[in-house]
């Protein structure tokens, strides 16, 4: 079997994950699990495979000086829901491969990164490649509902066997194509930190009743005017460690006039904050970013709510923590009779600490990326969504995460939606990343 069908295999498994494990369907998992060793008979009759509950699978590459520091390449088997109803060109669980792609949920989040660990190990095994150092392949089976089960689980066993890391790698930001206006080659964009995150509630309680007869503030219209407190005073925008480097990274290869601007950011830092505010994506580098989200007051259209709730979704930056963020809401809303609290305090994940761009695992990622995708620029980036690497931060020096694809804007507005595929030509050169990335070790 070439690449692609062993990742259309493993999209053929509805591996489906819920924040309630009662609703999920365990046989799926099980049945990935059972299937890799026929997908990949290299490394499992080479490799030690150690099963970590029901959800964890961890694969020991043993290496050759026992002095060095094992790397760790991490990845996701579960995947989110996906209905039939919905008007996919190809059902999500086919594994569908037509006109160079394959089709399916998992395809870009992120089976496929199981498919090309594996598969790089396969080709590197067959030619008698031993590393140097002590490999470590953890997949975790239930990333999109927090990874406890998972990574959690995977993170407390390296810390009983005394396993600490030189580095970790997980998925990440990919290699953009088109992403931003100001450089026009393709950028690797390592994220070598990551946003904290947290569900904060907004509440007001409310003088309930007929809505005959309403008071001259009802909570509704208290917390409405909360909300818009939250979003009419934003955090302030500044330039980390990380975005600097980001930066200067980028700096030889913009166009003008950005070219200029980024080589001279200690002087021009207000222009800089001033134009990433300006767009979505841009700004979500630079502050912490508050989304109102859901809402709820009465349960019908004429009696007053006796208590008014929103949800706002906030990713913080690095140097912020969750506390900080619920006392500035706190401040904000307290003139509207509102208070803010974390919805799940459990769930909470505070902002990672930044990475080295200097270490041995940031010049190994930079090698292997000159060999797989030698037009891209390699940058430091801050990962604004969520991974699996909240529950390695105490047993490695540093993590970095990069999805070894090229992609594009439409290719990223697939992901978690319809049509989610991925091309054979970038499955190969994910191959050859991951190929390139385990022979320097």
């Amino acid at each position: 079997m070439n690449i692609a069908e062993k990742l259309s295999s493993l999209v053929k498994f509805r591996t489906v994950s819920s924040f309630r494990p009662e609703e999920e369907d365990e046989k799926p998992f099980a049945a990935l699990i059972e299937a890799l060793p026929g997908l990949y008979p290299g490394a499992h009759a080479a490799l030690e495979r150690i099963l970590v509950g029901p959800r964890g699978i961890v694969y020991r590459w043993q290496g050759k000086n026992p002095s060095l520091k094992p790397a760790i390449f991490c990845a996701h088997f579960d995947v989110v829901p996906a209905s039939e109803s919905d008007p996919w060109d190809e059902p999500p669980f086919s594994g569908t491969i037509r006109d160079g792609f394959v089709w399916g949920r998992g395809t870009q989040d992120i089976k496929v990164q199981i498919a090309c660990i594996l598969e790089a190990a396969e080709t590197l095994l067959s030619a008698g490649f031993v590393p140097e150092r002590t490999l470590y392949f953890a997949f975790g089976g239930d990333e999109e509902v927090g990874g406890r089960r998972g990574a959690g689980a995977i993170s407390k066993w390296f810390s009983e066997q005394n396993v600490h890391a030189s580095w970790v790698i997980d998925e990440g930001s990919p290699v953009g194509q088109g992403l931003v206006g100001f450089v026009h080659k393709p950028i690797a964009l390592i994220g070598i930190a990551e946003k904290g995150y947290a569900d904060i509630v907004i509440e007001v309680p409310g003088q309930g009743g007929h809505a005959s007869m309403p008071p001259r503030n009802t909570a509704l219209g208290a917390l409405s005017h909360a909300i818009a407190r939250i979003e009419d005073k934003p955090f302030p925008a500044r330039i980390t460690k990380t975005t600097d480097e980001f930066l200067a990274a980028l700096a030889p290869h913009a166009v003008s006039p950005y070219k200029q601007i980024f080589s001279l950011r200690h002087l021009l830092t207000p222009v800089i904050l001033k134009a990433f505010s300006a767009t979505p994506s841009t700004n979500a580098m630079v502050r912490t970013t508050c989304a109102a989200t859901m809402a709820q007051a009465s349960p019908k259209e004429n009696v007053l709510p006796n208590l008014a709730q929103a949800v706002i979704n906030v990713r913080i930056m690095p140097g912020t923590t969750v506390a900080q963020v619920i006392d500035r809401f706190n401040a904000l809303i307290a003139p509207y009779g509102a208070k803010a609290y974390a919805k799940f305090p459990e769930h909470t994940v505070e902002p990672s600490t930044e990475s080295s761009t200097s270490s041995e695992g940031w010049n190994s990622i930079v090698a292997a990326i000159s060999e797989a995708f030698p037009d891209a620029i390699p940058a430091p980036f801050l990962f604004t969504a969520g991974t699996d690497t909240k529950h390695y931060r105490g047993i490695t020096d540093d993590i970095y995460r990069f999805q070894p694809l090229v992609q594009t804007q439409a290719d990223l507005a697939a992901v978690h939606n319809v049509n989610e595929k991925v091309s054979v030509e970038n499955l190969e050169r994910c191959v050859r990343f991951y190929r390139a990335l385990m022979n320097q070790q």
